[in-house]
């Protein structure tokens, strides 16, 4: 009765790992084609974007600004920027396919990323923008921060006078 017990036991606990293993498995694999959505459509390139609006409406920006002029504090700005997204890009992408990963399958990314709007999936990717767009919102956060305290760094050094 005892082994029998265990033995049943050990059946479940191997169904699960198993089961386990196979979502984990589906999920990396959504995961990978979510990133290579968001590569081929070119999603996550609102990171510059996002990171200069912000900027802008920083007490550190506008003191720059005040310092140097607009066009000087504009130009300091998107250099800064220029330096500083291409090291957090990547980091952002995966941020941005975990998000959407949960929402679509393997099968529906590769769908919108080769047809585009003529994917039959063009309607679900579209009405799903919002959720993945909260949940990546609330992942990249800290991010976006780090990012804008890099560049507004870089401005606010740069436009001190030499000593």
């Amino acid at each position: 009765m005892r082994n029998h017990t265990q033995l049943a036991s050990s059946a479940r606990f191997g169904i699960a790992s198993f089961l386990i293993f196979v979502t984990s498995v589906a999920f990396g694999q959504s995961e990978e084609r979510a990133l290579k959505m968001v590569q081929a459509l070119r999603l996550g390139e609102n990171l510059a974007g996002m990171t200069y609006r912000f900027a802008k409406i920083t007490t550190t920006y506008r003191g720059v600004e005040a310092t140097l002029g607009k066009q000087k504090a504009d130009e300091l700005l998107r250099a800064e920027i220029a330096v500083a997204v291409p090291k957090h890009q990547g980091e952002w992408n995966r941020n941005l396919a975990q998000a959407w990963a949960p929402l679509m399958t393997s099968e529906e990314f590769d769908s919108v990323v080769s047809e585009k709007q003529k994917s039959p999936y063009a309607s679900k990717f579209v009405s799903l923008q919002d959720r993945a767009g909260a949940t990546m919102k609330a992942s990249s956060e800290p991010l976006l921060k780090t990012v804008l305290a890099e560049v507004l760094t870089g401005v606010f050094e740069k436009s001190m006078p030499k000593k």
